[in-house]
């Protein structure tokens, strides 16, 4: 099996494709809000980051059953209990669908409704609306691609989600240009191409568990409510985490539209952009491994789990701080293809640097909470998100750019995560893994 390889192997078979995966999506993510800004404009970039928060909240949903499925599915792999993660993963995967269609109806009917809570005026309100209501209709196609690609994961094909995922992005970019730049279909055709891309990935999953699976199989869905209770809670972890990140974006995009200006707010969205490459690196990294952490439990082997976890937070880390570095002499010229206004150009050159840094220091605990989730902790791995995003983050950012404005966003993030990060190296000191129990 995989797990006999070195921890330098492992990561560099599991999760540097992911992380890979995660940078290559969002500098195609990066592409299309290029477009988006040149053939729309930067009001654009504003519509899809003032309804993000109603995003997360679509994708926690979504998050309480596919992480709870992955982790739960590597565990019965590394007990050889296979029959039983087959027929878990068929019933799952239906009801994602159903509650893929779920999501999808209220959004689309009162998309209008929606927006206007998100706090979106004036020239946003309409561009918003479009955006929300197209989008919604990829909700089922992407819940299902998202649960089928988790399982492609656990069934030991790595290359084959890389693949796949990187064909899904490039068909993305794609798709902008020829709907955006030449048809000139506008928001309406930002949002198409994203759910054309969802229905593709969808079908490059169900592709590869129809023809070319190793371990789990396509099959007559049974899920019973002990098995759904056991994944939900497995789940509640990375519900946890994008339900606060819907609450804390929530409340940091209030701070702005309060205590500073549209051009900040502007700044910020663009900034944005680039910034999350950062979590791509460092969420890619713990998310590509969990396949191997979830076996590592079920196997009982404690010592080879804490010794990745190090080696893949050491790792990010330094692969992250060489991209921030690296990235500073050009991140103007970058952002110079999304805005025009000199003062703009200048905020979102500030915001990068500083946001930038402090993001750095989120890799130990967002590598944390996932780990916690793969081995099928998900308590501790809730209340790190809690923690993180739903108190110290919106408490201290809020306050911050009330009391310093702009500097307080990265003041913000990087306290809470310092806090954070001291707790959380003083109980893993303490914990004794071999002790923790996992919920059957």
């Amino acid at each position: 099996m995989d797990t006999i390889l070195s921890n330098p192997e492992l990561f560099k078979k599991y999760a540097r494709p992911m992380m890979l995966r995660s940078v290559l999506n969002s500098l195609m993510y990066t592409a299309d809000r290029l477009i988006a800004a040149l053939f729309i404009g930067a009001q654009a970039l504003v519509a899809t980051t003032i309804t993000s928060p109603l995003m997360y909240l679509t994708y926690a949903v979504a998050a309480l059953f596919i992480g709870g499925l992955g982790a739960y599915v590597g565990l019965l792999i590394g007990r050889g209990n296979i029959d039983k993660a087959t027929h878990v993963s068929s019933g799952i995967l239906v009801l994602l669908g159903g509650l893929g269609l779920a999501l999808m109806i209220p959004t689309f009917l009162f998309h209008k409704e929606f927006v206007h809570l998100l706090g979106a005026r004036g020239n946003i309100v309409e561009m918003a609306n479009v955006y929300l209501k197209v989008f919604s209709l990829s909700f089922p196609f992407m819940l299902v691609g998202r649960g089928l690609d988790v399982l492609i994961y656990n069934d030991g094909s790595p290359r084959y989600s890389f693949v796949l995922n990187i064909i899904v992005t490039m068909l993305n970019l794609i798709l902008n240009v020829i709907a955006v730049a030449v048809l000139d279909l506008g928001i309406v055709g930002l949002a198409g191409s994203t759910v054309i891309s969802n229905v593709v990935q969808f079908a490059g999953g169900l592709f590869y568990f129809i023809y070319r699976s190793k371990l789990i199989k396509i099959s007559r869905p049974t899920l019973h409510m002990n098995v759904l209770a056991r994944i939900a809670y497995n789940g509640l972890s990375d519900f946890a985490m994008l339900l606060v990140d819907a609450v804390m974006i929530f409340v940091i995009n209030q701070a702005f539209i309060r205590y500073l200006t549209p051009a900040h707010f502007e700044a910020y969205a663009v900034a944005n952009i680039l910034i999350f490459l950062f979590y791509g690196i460092f969420m890619g990294a713990a998310g590509g491994l969990q396949p191997i952490l979830s076996q590592l439990m079920g196997q009982g082997n404690f010592i080879k789990l804490r010794s990745l976890l190090k080696h893949s937070v050491r790792e990010a880390m330094l692969i992250g701080s060489v991209a921030y570095i690296l990235s500073l002499p050009l991140v103007n010229h970058v952002l110079k293809m999304f805005v025009e206004s000199t003062e703009t150009l200048e905020l979102a050159s500030f915001f990068y640097m500083t946001m930038g840094f402090a993001v750095l220091f989120s890799n130990f605990p967002l590598q944390l909470s996932i780990f916690f989730t793969a081995i099928n902790r998900p308590l501790e791995s809730a209340a790190i998100s809690v923690a993180r995003t739903l108190v110290l983050i919106p408490v201290i950012a809020y306050v911050a750019i009330m009391a310093f404005g702009a500097i307080g966003v990265a003041t913000g993030f990087l306290l809470a995560d310092l806090i954070l990060i001291g707790i959380l190296v003083v109980y893993m000191k303490r914990i004794e893994l071999s002790k923790l129990v996992v919920y059957e």
